[in-house]
C-alpha cells in the first residue's frame, strides 16, 4: 500500500461518516429533544452552568431521572451558540459522529491489518443503526460516550503495548472515563473494555502477580471514579423525587414484571441485537410489545435468544487465543450492551437503536477480524489473486448501500409528524409507535385519526396505564365523561399508584351520578397534592348530592361546572401522559 493511499484513509473515513449523516443537518427537534432541549428552560441559559452537576438529565417536572451533566452542559453551550437553532445541535452531533468514526479506525488499525481496519471503520462510518443516535439530538450522549471510550482505549493500548504506563497517560484515561460517565451512565463500562484489551493484546512478560501489582492503582482509581459517579447520581436523583414529576412508566413497570420474567424477555431481544448490529436494513424508532412479547414465564420463543447468546459468548472465549480481534469485538459488544440489556438491572426500555452505537464498534471489529480470517482461508486455497478484487468489490457495495440507507433514514427524523408516521409503518405491532403518533395527531387537532391510533395501541397492549390515561384525558378535555370514565377506571386498576387521573375520575363520577364514589376518589387524590381547590369543590358537591338524596330533594350536581377546569391544559395533560410512557430511564 502506497504512502499516498495511506494518507487518504483517515479523510476518507471522515467523509463517509459526514456523507451518511449530513442530511440530518436540517432536522428539527424530535421526540425527547422537545422535552429535554426545546422546552427545557434549564438548557436555555449559561447562567450558573455548574448547576448541571446537581441536576437530573430530565427536567424535574418530567420525572427528573437520568444524570448526564456533561451532555446537558453541551446542550447549554449549543443553545447559546445557535440561539436555540436545532441546526447547531445537529452539526455538533455530526462532528461527534465523524470523530467517533475516525477513532474507530484508530482502534481498528492497532488490531487489524491496515486494509481490514479501514474496511471495518468505513462500515462503522456508514452503519444505518447509528442514525437514531446521530439524527435524534438526545443521542449526543451516546456520541460523547463513544468518543471518550474509544480515545481512552487507544491511549491505553498504545501505552501498555509500549511496555510503560506513564502518569500523564493514566491521568488522561481517567479524565476520559470521568467524561464518559458524566455524558451517560453507560460510560461506566470503560474499565471492563480496557481489561479485555489488556488480557487479549498486551504481551507482558512480567509474572501475573507483578503485572497486577503495577496496574492495581490505576484500576482502583477507575473504581473510585465509578463509585463517586454512582454516589453523585444517586444523591441527585433521590433529591429530585416527590417534586410533582412523573416516574418513567414502561411495559415492565406497568405489568410489575418479575426479575425472572424481565431476564426471559431480554433473551427474546438477542436476535434483534444481532440483526441490527450485523444487518440493519430494517430500522424503527420503537421496539416493544406486542412486536416483542413480554415474558410471563418460560416459553419456546425465548430459546433462540438463549442459544445465540451462549453461542456468541462461547465463541468469544474459544477464539481468545487464535482470533483475538474477534474475541475482543465480542467482548466490547457484550460489555457495552450490558447496561441496557435488562439482564442485570431494569433498563427502562426493551430495545433502542441508539444504545447500539458503542456496541457497534465491537461488531465492526468482529467483521474486520472475520474478513481477515476469510482472506487467509481463500489465499491458502489458491484464490490469492481473486481476494483483493472480491474483498474490494463486496466491501465497496456494502459501504455504498449502507451510506445511502443512512442518509435517507436520517430524513425520517426531520419532525415528529414524519417520524411517528414512519414508526407505525416500520413496526405496526408495537403499541408505543401508535401511542406516540396518537399524541402527535391530537396535538395537530387531527382528533379522529388520533383516536384511531389510540384504539390500535390499546388493542395491541392494553396494560400500560399511561396509554389508557392519555386517551381518557382527551375525552375528558372534550367534556365526554361517558367515554373517559371506563378508561380512567382501567388506568387506576392497572396501577393503583399511578400519579394522575384521580381528579378527572372524581369529576366524571360526579357528572355521571356517582357522588359517593367521587368523594372517595377525590379524597384519595388529595394525597398527591394536585388541584386541591378543585378536589375540595368535588368533595363538597358530592356531599351536597348525597345529602339531597337522603332528604329526597332534587339537586343538580355541581360537577358539570367543574369539568375541564382541573388547572391543566389539554397540552399539559398530553405531555404528562406522553412523559409517563417515554421510558426515559437511565438507559436513555
Amino acid at each position: 500500500m502506497s504512502n499516498r493511499t495511506r494518507s487518504w484513509m483517515v479523510p476518507a473515513i471522515a467523509l463517509l461518516a459526514l456523507a451518511s449523516s449530513a442530511t440530518g443537518i436540517v432536522n428539527g427537534f424530535t421526540y425527547d429533544d422537545v422535552y429535554i432541549i426545546q422546552r427545557n428552560p434549564f438548557v436555555h441559559t449559561l447562567h450558573a452552568w455548574w448547576n448541571v452537576l446537581a441536576s437530573p438529565y430530565w427536567p424535574r417536572e418530567w420525572g427528573g431521572d437520568g444524570y448526564r451533566p456533561l451532555t446537558i452542559l453541551s446542550f447549554r453551550l449549543e443553545w447559546a451558540l445557535g440561539h436555540g437553532s436545532p441546526m447547531v445541535f445537529h452539526a455538533v452531533n455530526i462532528l461527534l459522529y465523524v470523530a467517533s468514526a475516525v477513532l474507530a479506525f484508530a482502534l481498528a488499525r492497532r488490531l487489524l491489518p491496515l486494509w481490514a481496519a479501514w474496511v471495518a471503520a468505513a462500515l462503522f462510518a456508514v452503519d444505518p443503526v447509528h442514525v437514531e443516535a446521530v439524527a435524534n439530538l438526545v443521542g449526543q450522549s451516546e456520541l460523547l460516550v463513544a468518543v471518550a471510550v474509544l480515545a481512552a482505549t487507544v491511549l491505553y493500548l498504545d501505552e501498555r503495548r509500549a511496555g510503560a504506563f506513564r502518569l500523564r497517560i493514566a491521568a488522561g484515561v481517567v479524565g476520559l472515563y470521568v467524561a464518559a460517565c458524566l455524558s451517560k451512565e453507560h460510560g461506566i463500562v470503560l474499565p471492563a473494555i480496557l481489561l479485555s484489551a489488556e488480557l487479549l493484546f498486551v504481551r507482558d512478560t512480567a509474572p501475573m502477580k507483578e503485572r497486577v501489582k503495577r496496574l492495581r492503582p490505576f484500576y482502583l482509581l477507575l473504581a473510585a471514579v465509578a463509585l463517586a459517579f454512582m454516589a453523585a447520581r444517586s444523591h441527585v436523583l433521590s433529591s429530585g423525587l416527590g417534586l410533582g414529576g412523573f416516574a418513567p412508566y414502561t411495559a415492565f413497570s406497568s405489568l410489575h414484571i418479575s426479575t425472572p420474567d424481565r431476564i426471559l424477555t431480554a433473551f427474546s431481544v438477542v436476535p434483534q441485537w444481532i440483526r441490527l448490529l450485523l444487518w440493519p436494513a430494517h430500522l424503527s424508532a420503537e421496539y416493544g410489545p406486542a412486536g416483542i412479547p413480554i415474558a410471563q414465564g418460560f416459553d419456546i420463543w425465548q430459546v433462540p435468544g438463549m442459544v445465540l447468546l451462549v453461542a456468541v459468548v462461547a465463541l468469544g472465549v474459544v477464539l481468545a487465543r487464535r482470533q483475538a480481534v474477534i474475541s475482543f469485538g465480542i467482548a466490547v459488544v457484550c460489555i457495552a450492551l450490558l447496561p441496557s440489556s435488562n439482564l442485570i438491572l431494569p433498563a427502562g426500555i426493551m430495545l433502542a437503536e441508539r444504545t447500539l452505537f458503542l456496541p457497534s464498534v465491537g461488531a465492526m471489529l468482529v467483521v474486520g477480524g472475520g474478513i481477515v480470517w476469510l482472506a487467509d482461508v481463500l489465499a491458502a486455497r489458491r484464490f490469492r489473486a481473486w481476494v483483493p478484487a472480491m474483498a474490494g468489490g463486496l466491501a465497496g457495495a456494502l459501504i455504498v448501500a449502507a451510506g445511502v440507507r443512512s442518509a435517507t433514514r436520517s430524513t425520517v427524523w426531520h419532525d415528529n409528524g414524519r417520524l411517528f408516521a414512519q414508526t407505525v409503518r416500520d413496526e405496526p405491532l408495537v403499541y408505543r409507535g401508535h401511542f406516540m403518533y396518537a399524541n402527535y395527531l391530537f396535538g395537530q387537532k387531527r382528533r379522529r385519526e388520533g383516536e384511531a391510533e389510540y384504539h390500535t395501541a390499546l388493542t395491541l397492549f392494553p396494560y400500560d396505564p399511561s396509554l389508557s390515561y392519555a386517551m381518557a384525558a382527551q375525552y375528558y378535555e372534550a367534556h365526554n365523561c361517558p367515554a373517559a370514565l371506563p378508561l380512567l377506571r382501567w388506568t387506576l386498576g392497572l396501577d393503583p399508584e399511578f400519579p394522575t387521573g384521580r381528579t378527572e375520575l372524581a369529576v366524571c363520577l360526579l357528572n355521571e351520578g356517582h357522588p359517593a364514589e367521587a368523594r372517595v376518589v377525590a379524597l384519595q387524590a388529595t394525597r398527591f397534592g394536585r388541584a386541591l381547590p378543585l378536589l375540595r369543590s368535588i368533595i363538597a358537591a358530592a356531599d351536597s348530592a348525597q345529602a339531597a338524596d337522603t332528604t329526597g330533594k332534587n339537586s343538580v350536581p355541581q360537577a358539570v361546572t367543574l369539568a375541564g377546569h382541573t388547572g391543566r391544559s389539554p397540552e399539559t395533560m398530553q405531555n404528562a401522559a406522553r412523559r409517563t410512557a417515554s421510558s426515559a430511564g437511565p438507559s436513555r
